[in-house]
C-alpha cells in the first residue's frame, strides 16, 4: 500500500529529490512566513491607529514603488554575480527590520511613519534580491523537472498565507504586535541557515557590457518575446485593479470580527490557491493554457465582486478562496511558459521584469484601492476593478490569437 502511495505521490513532489532544492524550498517556506507576519502586523498596526482604507492602501504604495523602480536594477545584478551569497546577505540585512519594528512597537515610540518607511526599505531589498532568488531555481534541479520545481516554488506562498496569517493574528492578540515582529526576525534567521547548505555552481561570471546595455538588451529579448507582456499583461490587469487584500480589516471589522477573523480571511485565498497548486500538478502540462489563464482570471473577477457584496462572512471566505485557486492555477503555466523560453544568461533579468510586475502592481494595487474606496466605499470599489479587470482579460484574449492555440 505504502510502495503504491509513494508511487502516485513521488513524480509529484520530484523536485524535492533533490537537495539543493529542499534546503532552498525549506529556507523559502520559513522566510515567506516570517514576512507575512510582519505584513499583517503592519496592515492591523496601521488600522488600529487610522482606522483609515487609505492608509493601508498606502501600505501597498511604500512596498510597491520600490518594486517598480528598482527590480529592473536587481534583475541585471542577477545575472552578474553569485546568486546564492547574494541572497543570503540581503536577507541578513531584512532580518533586523523586524526587531526594529518591534522594539519601536514596545516602548511606545511607533510611528505611522515608522511603518511606511521599514516598508519601504524591506521592499527595495526585497525587489534586488528577488530575481537572484528565482533565477537560482534552474541550477537546483534537472531540466525536465523545472515545472515541478516552479509549481512547488508557487506552493510556497500559498503554504505561507495558510499558516502564517492565522497564526499571526492569534499572535497579535494573544501575545502583541511586538512579538509577532520578533517572530518575523527569527524566520529570516532560520531561513539563512538552510540556505547556508545549498551547495551549487557559481552564477555566470559578470558580463562585460556596461550595465545599463545589460539592462536593455534583458529588456529588448522581452519585447521580441511578445508572448511574455500578454501574459503578465493579463494577470497584472487583474493585481493592479483587482487589489483586495488592504481592505480585509475593513471586511473584518464590518462582519464583527476581530485580529483572528482578518487572519481566517487572509488564509482563505492560500487554501484555495494551494488546492488550485495540486490540481495543476495532477493534470500536468495542459494544452490551450492562454484560454484556462483567460477563464481562471475572469472566474477571479467574478469572486471579487462575490467578496464586494458578501453579507456574511462564509461567503467572504469562500470568494477570497476562489479568488486564490484560480491565481495559482493559472501562475503555474504562465511561469512556466516564460521561464522555458528565456536563456539561462538573461533568466535574472527577465525574472526582474516579471517581478516588477507581479510584484509592484499588486502593491501599488492596494493603494489605488483604498484610494477609490474612501471615494465610493469598498464594495463598488472593488466591483468597479473587477469590472476593469475582465473588460481588459476578454479584449487581451481577443486581440491575441496566439493565447487561443493548443500549444502554447
Amino acid at each position: 500500500m505504502w510502495a503504491i502511495l509513494r508511487s502516485k505521490i513521488a513524480p509529484r513532489l520530484g523536485a524535492l529529490q533533490h537537495r539543493n532544492f529542499r534546503l532552498f524550498y525549506s529556507a523559502l517556506l520559513v522566510w515567506a512566513i516570517g514576512l507575512e507576519f510582519q505584513s499583517i502586523a503592519n496592515v492591523w498596526q496601521v488600522y488600529e491607529l487610522t482606522n483609515s482604507p487609505l492608509h493601508l492602501g498606502l501600505i501597498g504604495l511604500a512596498r510597491g514603488l520600490p518594486i517598480v523602480v528598482l527590480s529592473l536594477v536587481g534583475g541585471v545584478v542577477a545575472d552578474r554575480v553569485n546568486r546564492l551569497r547574494f541572497t543570503i546577505f540581503t536577507q541578513a540585512l531584512s532580518s533586523s527590520l523586524g526587531l526594529i519594528l518591534a522594539v519601536l512597537t514596545a516602548t511606545g515610540l511607533i510611528r505611522l511613519w515608522h511603518i511606511y518607511a521599514i516598508s519601504m526599505i524591506g521592499a527595495t531589498i526585497s525587489s534586488l534580491s528577488s530575481p537572484a532568488r528565482n533565477a537560482m531555481i534552474p541550477s537546483l534541479v534537472p531540466r525536465n523537472q523545472l515545472l515541478n520545481a516552479l509549481a512547488l516554488n508557487s506552493s510556497v506562498w500559498q503554504i505561507s498565507n495558510i499558516i502564517a496569517p492565522a497564526l499571526a493574528g492569534l499572535s497579535i492578540a494573544v501575545a502583541g504586535l511586538s512579538t509577532t515582529y520578533i517572530a518575523n526576525s527569527a524566520a529570516h534567521i532560520m531561513s539563512l541557515v538552510a540556505l547556508a547548505g545549498i551547495r551549487i555552481v557559481p552564477s555566470p561570471t559578470a558580463p562585460r557590457q556596461s550595465a545599463l546595455k545589460s539592462l536593455i538588451e534583458g529588456l529588448r529579448f522581452v519585447r521580441r518575446q511578445s508572448i511574455i507582456l500578454a501574459l503578465l499583461g493579463m494577470d497584472g490587469a487583474f493585481v493592479f485593479f483587482g487589489s483586495y487584500r488592504a481592505l480585509l480589516p475593513i471586511f473584518a471589522g464590518k462582519l464583527g470580527l476581530g485580529a483572528e477573523g482578518l487572519g481566517m480571511l487572509l488564509s482563505a485565498p492560500a487554501v484555495g490557491a494551494l488546492l488550485g497548486t495540486a490540481v495543476i500538478l495532477g493534470l500536468g502540462d495542459l494544452r490551450y493554457k492562454g484560454l484556462w489563464i483567460t477563464g481562471a482570471i475572469l472566474l477571479q473577477c467574478f469572486s471579487l465582486v462575490l467578496l464586494a457584496v458578501s453579507p456574511w462572512f462564509f461567503l467572504a471566505v469562500l470568494a477570497t478562496a476562489v479568488i486564490g485557486f484560480c491565481d495559482s492555477f493559472q501562475s503555474a503555466p504562465r511561469n512556466t511558459i516564460i521561464q522555458s523560453t528565456t536563456p539561462d544568461e538573461l533568466r535574472g533579468r527577465v525574472a526582474s521584469f516579471q517581478r516588477t510586475l507581479s510584484g509592484g502592481l499588486p502593491s501599488l494595487g492596494q493603494a489605488q484601492s483604498g484610494a477609490l474606496a474612501s471615494v465610493i466605499g469598498v464594495p463598488l470599489a472593488l466591483i468597479v476593478g473587477a469590472t476593469i479587470c475582465a473588460s481588459a482579460t476578454v479584449a487581451m484574449v481577443t486581440a491575441r490569437r496566439d493565447l487561443r492555440t493548443a500549444n502554447l
